[in-house]
């Protein structure tokens, strides 16, 4: 009689453990303020030759000119986000040379995410950014 106590009582804390990581794991959106900009270096280029992130702490209102290269992978380039704090910039396909142009309101941290590599030799899915302007 007791084990089985025992044994109620452990299965209803780890229950409740569980419905507590439930909320612990779930998303939500970006809300409310933007994360503050640290200024920093503006990078002039960059290769992601793997999933990953390119900040560029401009934190001030301007317009920002990116040149991106996009190398394809069963035909399909690059899938690229472009964003300024919680705010999309761009979403879309890169395939090639593409010149994207945004004004920037210098609230947050602007990033360039490279989300979707392929590497199926010989074929390699990269993102490049060649070139980033900064025009007043």
């Amino acid at each position: 009689m007791r084990g089985a106590w025992f044994l109620g009582l452990l299965l209803g804390a780890l229950g409740l453990g569980v419905a507590g990581l439930k909320e612990a794991f779930t998303l939500r959106p970006l809300g409310g303020k933007a994360v503050s900009c640290q200024p920093g270096s503006v990078p002039e280029r960059a290769e992601l030759w793997t999933n990953g992130v390119v900040e560029i702490p401009l934190c001030r209102r301007a317009t920002l000119v990116l040149l991106l290269e996009g190398t394809p992978a069963r035909g399909k380039g690059p899938h690229v986000l472009v964003a300024e704090g919680s705010r999309l910039l761009f979403e879309g396909e890169v395939l090639g040379l593409r010149e994207l142009r945004f004004r920037t309101s210098g609230e947050g941290m602007v990033v360039v995410a490279f989300t979707d590599d392929l590497y199926l030799p010989p074929e390699d899915r990269n993102l490049f950014l060649r070139r980033l302007r900064v025009e007043p």
